[in-house]
């Protein structure tokens, strides 16, 4: 169980969360709705450990442990993952040694070149790849479809438990986005949890959600089954 306790966060002094109480259970999906600037983003940030989000008051929990004094780093060895909604380039950085980086830390040990080879090969086919990929500099010059796919690589190869998706869908045009849902529908199983940070809806129609929050200015204004997302969808959200 991933549980933010009555949270609230701060950026440059700017209260932007504002004694948020969710839970996430994990084998369930969750659906965060909001339109821009409601706090959706904040949240993820915040869980995944960003210097720049002080949090003020309350906690994180995972299974009980708080996360609050805990590195990104380390809160990713937990088995949280942040799917950004813009994905941010590296020069310098060669794909292959960014991943085996990555993975090393996962398994708590270095991996070699040759070993992670073996391990990395299997998954780029799977995805369709090209394996130049590897060797490139992490996502620079990538279009949209292809920095996804990437992240969806990652997510194969970390396996984390708790996954926020902020936004996927931006960036991409209408073919693109239905392959990444489809590749996101095919890894939500039973060792995981999607946690779709959206203000459209299109993605729910590949990802089934349990239980939706909705937040306004920083506070849970309304929660629900995704009956709570159809119903604001007609309202006002689509607009």
């Amino acid at each position: 169980m991933l549980t933010i306790k009555d949270i609230h966060v701060t950026v440059e002094e700017k209260e932007v969360l504002k004694g948020v109480k969710m839970e996430f259970e994990l084998w369930k999906n969750y659906c965060l709705l909001g339109k821009n600037g409601s706090g959706k983003s904040s949240l993820a940030l915040t869980v995944m450990g960003h210097p720049s989000y002080e949090v003020t008051d309350g906690d994180i929990l995972l299974d009980g442990q708080s996360l609050k004094e805990m590195e990104p780093n380390e809160r990713a060895q937990q088995g949280i993952f942040l799917a950004f909604q813009s994905i941010p380039e590296i020069k310098g950085v060669k794909l292959f040694e960014f991943l085996r980086t990555i993975y090393s830390a996962k398994v708590g040990e270095q991996i070699t070149f040759l070993a992670f080879k073996k391990v990395i090969e299997p998954l780029i086919e799977e995805l369709h790849i090209d394996r130049d990929f590897l060797w490139r500099d992490l996502n620079v010059g990538f279009s949209g479809w292809e920095r996804r796919k990437i992240e969806i690589l990652q997510l194969r190869l970390l396996e984390p438990k708790y996954i926020f998706l902020d936004e996927v869908d931006s960036g991409l045009d209408v073919d693109a986005f239905r392959s990444v849902a489809t590749l996101m529908k095919e890894l939500n199983n039973q060792n995981n949890t999607f946690i779709v940070i959206t203000h459209y809806f299109s993605i729910l129609d590949y990802i089934p959600v349990d239980h939706v929050y909705v937040l306004e200015n920083g506070k849970i204004t309304q929660e629900g089954d995704v009956s709570v997302a159809m119903s604001i969808k007609e309202k006002w959200f689509e607009g």
